[in-house]
């Protein structure tokens, strides 16, 4: 099982992906599986944990918008 960092805005899912532009984290929302491939996406709930407790410390952008860390197959149809 592997594990996302989402959030829901206006009931659709969004879920953290890294832009290798920005060096940063970003929202993403999660409307196909081609956005599934894109996202981060952790095989231990304990290394998601770490990540969202870094974006919580160091992106008051991302920590504003509800993170938490929940199931990847919860998007998956």
């Amino acid at each position: 099982m592997s594990y996302v960092i989402a959030t829901f805005k206006e009931g659709k899912p969004y879920a953290i992906t890294a832009c290798p532009q920005t060096n940063r984290f970003q929202l993403i929302s999660v409307d196909s599986e081609v956005a599934l491939n894109k996202i981060y996406s952790n095989p231990h709930r304990a290394g998601a944990l770490q990540i969202l407790k870094w974006i919580n410390e160091n992106d008051n952008e991302l920590a504003s918008q509800e993170l938490n860390v929940q199931d990847e197959a919860r998007f998956r149809k």
